[in-house]
């Protein structure tokens, strides 16, 4: 077997268990949404399956893979409440990451308007679309005024 081929089926066989790591994670969260702990393990497990993906130039599971993690770091900085509609998206996306690995093993195909629909979802928590600016203190507005 080539090298390359071999490493691959490591990478798969890695996402299968990063995937079960999210998908544990996302439970846990579900009864306690402030566990940063898991916050943590979740993020790390969509960064790790979105690295091994950029190594093997599986683009559109990187972009999905990226707006996912993008979306729980904002989360894990306390910029977005882990709210029950957030950790829902969440574990939406969870599935359809699971599909874009499946297919990138597999060589299958993935419904695109499924994908894109579920990383807009993701990207309207944070309005990832447009730069963040950070709030300015309703003091500093009071004294310059």
């Amino acid at each position: 077997m080539d090298p390359m081929q071999e490493i691959m089926q490591m990478f798969f066989v890695e996402c299968e268990e990063l995937l079960e790591a999210l998908q544990e994670g996302l439970e846990v969260l579900d009864a306690q949404p402030d566990d940063i702990e898991t916050i943590n393990t979740v993020f790390r497990a969509v960064h790790s399956i979105k690295g091994g993906a950029a190594a093997f130039s599986l683009n559109s599971l990187v972009e999905f893979a990226h707006t996912f993690e993008t979306t729980l770091d904002a989360v894990r900085s306390g910029r977005l409440e882990a709210s029950e509609e957030v950790r829902h998206t969440l574990t939406r996306s969870a599935d359809v990451l699971g599909d874009l690995v499946a297919a990138a093993r597999d060589g299958g195909e993935v419904d695109a308007a499924r994908v894109q629909a579920q990383a807009d979802a993701l990207t309207a928590f944070c309005n990832l679309s447009e730069p963040q600016k950070p709030a300015e203190p309703a003091a500093a507005k009071g004294a310059a005024a």
